[in-house]
């Protein structure tokens, strides 16, 4: 009996990591070959300082599971610097789901040149929209290379 109760523990445990794994990391990207993505570059003011040129990187509505992403905008600034917001929210979650994006820098081949660490948004409950920015770093020797960009996401 004891044997038994073990193989149906099995079971469930590998059926629920693979429901997990399946289900809730399902990756979303776009580059910007695809038409839900924009780009191109621009500068900001700061005031008492001289302008800052930077390279913006935007993407349509992404889907992963019941998560949504809407009006994702990246600026990478030739110092090393970068900027990421947007609008996330969820359809259902018991626990709250969190958007957990990372940014794969490439040259104009597609080559990769640097993927950012995963910037999180807020805890999401369903039917509240969040917005929400995060800023980080990259390998500022990457920024003139830079052309496209691919958001990997899960939630």
């Amino acid at each position: 009996m004891t044997a038994l109760r073990r193989v149906g523990r099995l079971l469930a445990t590998v059926t629920a990591v693979l429901a997990a794994v399946l289900v809730f990391h399902t990756p979303a990207w776009a580059d910007t070959n695809s038409d839900a993505v924009r780009s191109g570059v621009s500068t900001e003011s700061r005031a008492g300082l001289a302008d800052v040129a930077y390279k913006w990187f935007s993407w349509g509505d992404l889907k992963v599971g019941d998560c949504h992403q809407t009006g994702g905008y990246l600026r990478l600034y030739a110092d090393g610097t970068l900027a990421f917001s947007a609008r996330t929210w969820t359809d259902f979650t018991l626990s709250g789901d969190v958007w957990h994006a990372r940014f794969e820098l490439k040259d104009s081949a597609g080559q990769g040149l640097f993927t950012t660490s995963t910037y999180d948004s807020p805890t999401m409950w369903a039917s509240k929209k969040h917005d929400w920015t995060a800023n980080g770093t990259y390998e500022p020797s990457f920024y003139d290379a830079t052309v496209r960009v691919t958001q990997w996401a899960s939630c």
